[in-house]
């Protein structure tokens, strides 16, 4: 049975330790880019997901326009301004409903998001836990090892003894 110098098990001991914290490190920066990433997704959704209200809102604010140039000029009369009031007013009533709709659709996504990012996260910090136990593992088998040849020098060296012991015996 031949034996690894202890040096070599500390240096891999030494080795491993120092991969484990490359791993811990390397994690953080992925999450940190995760996050960054994630962020803005998210800012470039909910952009995309406004358009529409915009749109609504712009043309809400020109049947407004409309209604008071018409009031202030006097060119139309009672029946075209409530026309127009009322359509103001349905156009303002749908437009909060697709508010509400909006705000229920991101609030669901972004449940999503932070359930998805919340796996993504538990994934990580359990390959991280298994680098930290392997590693503690890797400390084990090097201790055992040293001591397992601590014990077998010390029989090398009763084994020495003995054998001097009888030569002298015999002397």
């Amino acid at each position: 049975m031949s034996i690894v110098p202890t040096e070599y098990w500390r240096r891999n001991v030494f080795l491993r330790e120092e991969e484990s914290h490359s791993t811990k490190e390397a994690f953080l920066l992925t999450k940190n880019k995760t996050e960054q990433i994630a962020e803005a997704v998210a800012k470039e959704e909910i952009a995309e997901e406004l358009v529409p209200l915009r749109n609504q809102l712009n043309q809400m604010q020109s049947t407004l326009s409309q209604l008071q140039t018409s009031q202030t000029t006097g060119t139309t009369g009672t029946s075209q301004n409530q026309a127009q009031a009322n359509q103001l007013l349905t156009q303002m009533n749908q437009f909060a409903n697709q508010i509400q709709n909006q705000q229920q659709q991101s609030f669901e996504q972004l449940q999503s998001n932070i359930q998805q990012a919340a796996q993504v996260l538990n994934q990580a910090s359990q390959a991280v836990q298994s680098v930290e136990m392997l590693s503690q593992m890797n400390q084990l088998i090097s201790q055992s090892q040293n001591q397992l040849q601590s014990i077998s020098q010390q029989q090398q060296n009763n084994q020495t003894m003995q054998q001097n012991g009888s030569t002298n015996y015999y002397q």
